[in-house]
């Protein structure tokens, strides 16, 4: 199913990012507590009052066990990474306003307000933003919902909880599976904003089939390749794949003639994990971050995030859909969202070091 759990706020802060995920996804759930009203302009509201966009689950059945749960593994024992370290002083937040435990920490869910409705949280204030992270990716699991992101920081949070902390900060040789990276350019109108969201509700109704086929491309690319286990079908099995990729996007921006495109924009990512031989067919024997390989002339991307240490669960886990996180980006180029003039998956591999180790 193309159903989505947006994270880790309640109310939508970016509308372009909004737009485009309206422009892809059949139904985007958040977590809003009972009571709560999300205060909204008129524009979001007319895409949430079609019931598809920005449906409300209340996490009074999930909260306390995946609060328990997450302080558990925050404990003596637990996870170490060091975005989950509980102190932090207002002048090392000022300070360092760019790092993963600051955005974390800062990412207050509705600026705070869900508090004062059922006090559901029953977490510190600082840890909030972790909290909804992982209660995210818990109420995902449990309901099979894709888990989708407009935040570096909370995808790295989420990804890490998924893989119950095994994620290291680095692909290395002796790990047995890497995390790797799919990444799918321009898809969106590079005028989105320009889109009236009427406008996006025809076209969602209309063109529903062409958004499945496109997601369901992706989500099969990765499915396929964390299946591969050898580097000769590996290079086969991407040719397959590049195929029906260019096939279905070439269907879904066909199907936004109606819109008036000037443009084409949008970084979407999509990953899962891989085995090492596989990985190192996939972007060069040293498993280096900094490169993603770019295996088609229409913009998608192959490339490396982290590692695992222990990865124990990869049949059960990969038998589920919801076990790829996506990050929805709104630029063009490869190098826009990155960081030291590297490429985009760069910017994820170090985000993601950062929440381990920074």
């Amino acid at each position: 199913m193309n159903h989505a759990l947006y994270y880790p706020s309640i109310e939508f802060h970016d509308y372009h990012w909004l737009w485009s995920a309206a422009l892809l996804w059949d139904r985007i759930y958040r977590i809003v507590p009972e009571g709560y009203e999300p205060d909204e302009p008129e524009n979001i509201r007319v895409l949430v009052e079609g019931g598809e966009i920005g449906i409300p689950l209340r996490p009074g059945p999930y909260a306390k066990d995946a609060a328990e749960e997450l302080f558990d593994k925050v404990g003596p024992g637990g996870w170490g990474a060091a975005a989950l370290v509980f102190d932090m002083d207002q002048a090392y937040a000022k300070l360092h306003q760019d790092k993963v435990d600051v955005q974390l920490r800062e990412m207050m869910i509705a600026k705070g307000k869900a508090t004062a409705h059922g006090d559901w949280l029953h977490v510190p204030t600082e840890f909030e933003a972790l909290y909804m992270t992982f209660l995210a990716e818990q109420i995902s699991q449990r309901n099979n919902l894709q888990l989708l992101s407009d935040s570096v920081a909370a995808w790295s949070a989420s990804t890490y909880f998924k893989y119950d902390g095994q994620v290291v900060e680095y692909p290395f040789d002796d790990n047995t599976h890497q995390l790797a990276v799919l990444v799918i350019r321009d898809f969106l109108p590079e005028n989105i904003l320009d889109l009236n969201p009427r406008d996006i509700v025809k076209f969602r109704e209309k063109y529903r089939d062409e958004r499945q086929r496109f997601i369901s491309a992706i989500q099969g690319a990765a499915r396929d390749l964390s299946a591969c286990e050898d580097e000769t079908v590996y290079e086969d099995r991407i040719r397959d794949l590049k195929r029906s990729i260019e096939e279905a996007l070439s269907d879904y921006k066909k199907s936004m003639s109606d819109l008036k495109i000037v443009g084409w924009a949008g970084l979407k990512s999509v990953t899962f994990p891989v085995l090492t031989k596989v990985a190192s067919a996939m972007v060069g024997k040293d498993l280096a971050p900094e490169i993603l390989t770019i295996v088609s002339g229409l913009g998608i991307g192959l490339g490396l995030v982290s590692g695992f240490s222990d990865f124990r669960e990869k049949s059960r886990r990969l038998e589920k859909d919801c076990d790829y996180s996506y990050l929805l980006h709104l630029k063009r180029n490869w190098k826009e969202c990155a960081m030291y003039g590297k490429d985009y998956n760069y910017l994820l591999c170090r985000t993601m070091e950062e929440f381990i180790n920074d």
